[in-house]
């Protein structure tokens, strides 16, 4: 398998309404359920889904459940100083990468995480991080190896 972060708009697609991302999404979380792909993130990232799942639904516990089992689909990083000191420089850096983003990118980077499963053609800013497409099937099944 090759290693990969998954962004936070992964999960957020798979849980939302009707988009030309929610089926490929939905398809690699159920991949990642039956073991065939097992990416990275941020620890961060359970928050910020957390997050966006309260503010679409107001149901706590639904925010809580939603982010427990995403993580249990991934191996989580904590966030490190040199992680934020290297995202601020990514930020810096790119025009249209996030201050969220630019950590997690910039975190993928420190652990040697090589590539992205994102919708957001703004990682494509970085050096050193190639964005996988959820919608493109053959870089998708490439991760599972």
């Amino acid at each position: 398998m090759t290693r990969f972060l998954y962004d936070t708009a992964v999960f957020v697609y798979a849980l939302g309404g009707e988009h030309r991302y929610r089926e490929p999404c939905r398809a690699i979380l159920e991949r990642a359920r039956r073991g065939e792909l097992r990416g990275e993130a941020s620890a961060d990232m359970l928050q910020e889904l957390a997050h966006h799942r309260l503010r679409r639904t107001g149901d706590r516990v639904e925010a809580a459940r939603v982010a427990r089992a995403a993580g249990a689909l991934c191996d989580l990083h904590d966030v490190r100083v040199s992680d934020v000191r290297r995202g601020l420089d990514l930020l810096a850096d790119a025009s249209r990468l996030g201050a969220r983003d630019a950590i997690f990118a910039a975190l993928a980077l420190e652990r040697g995480i090589e590539v992205i499963l994102t919708s957001d053609r703004a990682f494509e800013e970085v050096g050193g991080l190639v964005r996988a497409d959820p919608t493109d099937a053959q870089a998708v099944s490439a991760l599972a190896g």
